[in-house]
């Protein structure tokens, strides 16, 4: 069965239509349609075009915003932490106002023979957009393997902060779906149990 010709990815889509809408204008004369019927037909692409172009902007946008935000977390976390850490060990500062402020401390315990990671896969415009927690652990290693083979490759490794972002292309160039799961890390030890295996396609 042939495959359907209209793109998935709003990034792809947005090529296509604008292509589709310059062939409308350039050949719609010689497949004798009129010109009000070429400027009809012109218009329902641009009409489906100009909200794939905005959604596909504010993915960009998204993901841009996303890296910005982690960018700042990093840089701030330090002298976040030392201020609060201030306010934590001065005179007249109680438990109740590190509850009101939501910043106790409270330890967990893990049973790291059987504790795991958690991630999440998302298919994002030519990327696999990796999500998920590590309570407990460090790091974790990223690992991926196309759906069907059996050997894991570690495409990140002793990651810190999330999301991941799997911009691998496919070895034939179409659509794959990808196979991950992350390995929890205590310092340089690799400890716990693999997370459970998630699924995405990438090039959709």
């Amino acid at each position: 069965m042939a495959g359907d010709f209209f793109p998935k990815s709003f990034r792809n889509l947005k090529a296509w239509l604008t292509n589709l809408k310059e062939r409308i204008m350039t050949d719609g004369a010689a497949c004798g349609q009129s010109p009000a019927q070429v400027t009809s037909d012109a218009d329902l692409v641009d009409t489906l075009l100009t909200v794939v172009s905005n959604a596909e902007s504010k993915e960009t946008e998204s993901l841009e915003a996303s890296g910005t935000a982690r960018t700042a977390i990093k840089n701030t976390n330090t002298p976040l932490r030392g201020m609060l850490n201030r306010y934590r060990t001065a005179t007249g500062f109680t438990q109740g106002m590190a509850d009101a402020w939501q910043i106790s401390s409270h330890e967990t315990e893990y049973d790291m023979s059987n504790h795991s990671p958690t991630i999440t896969a998302k298919a994002r415009p030519a990327m696999v957009e990796i999500g998920g927690k590590k309570p407990g652990f460090t790091s974790m290693d990223i690992q991926a393997r196309v759906d069907g083979t059996e050997e894991w490759v570690t495409i990140g490794v002793k990651v810190n902060h999330l999301p991941f972002i799997d911009s691998r292309p496919s070895a034939n160039g179409k659509p794959e779906k990808r196979e991950y799961r992350g390995l929890g890390y205590d310092g340089d030890q690799q400890v716990g149990q693999p997370s459970p295996i998630v699924t995405a396609v990438w090039g959709l």
